[in-house]
């Protein structure tokens, strides 16, 4: 006998998702596992399974910050606690994901909203983290002029 738990529940379909989006005003993009949309300029999935939906946010990692952007990743996730942050396989991207319960299309109305707010936010904090992180890199590579090295480029005499 089959019951209808919770535990029982796949999701609200792909299908009943794209339309929302749709009325949203999202323009998202229907795929066979998935549903693709813009957000803010960041190619952003939303997939549903096993009564749970995800909203991911991918980048591509330029080499030379690749340090810097793990440590701003990081520093969000700490900050966002929903938003997680994980490297791909090919360590040229990250995703931002933000996981929720999603039982139906109802449950998916109310939470992606906060969803794309928190994602959203997390993005703000990752731009910061990335200007501090970057900015005190350039910092301690920076080089200053020695003391009698003055502005107008005369150095003492040493007096012996």
């Amino acid at each position: 006998m089959k019951t209808n738990s919770p535990m029982d529940s796949q999701g609200p379909s792909l299908k009943s998702i794209f339309r929302y989006m749709m009325e949203e005003g999202y323009y998202p993009q229907y795929e066979h596992t998935h549903i693709q949309f813009d957000f803010d300029g960041i190619n952003a999935v939303v997939e549903s399974y096993d009564g749970y939906a995800s909203v991911r946010l991918f980048f591509e990692i330029e080499k030379d910050e690749y340090e810097f952007f793990l440590e701003a990743s990081n520093m969000t996730m700490l900050k966002t606690y929903a938003v997680k942050p994980a490297v791909m396989d090919d360590r040229e991207d990250i995703v931002f994901s933000y996981e929720f319960p999603c039982d139906n299309i109802r449950d998916f109305r109310k939470f992606f909203p906060r969803a794309c707010q928190t994602l959203k936010d997390a993005l703000e904090i990752h731009k910061n983290e990335m200007r501090k992180l970057v900015f005190a890199s350039r910092m301690a590579n920076a080089t200053i002029p020695a003391r009698e090295e003055s502005v107008t480029g005369i150095g003492r005499k040493i007096l012996s």
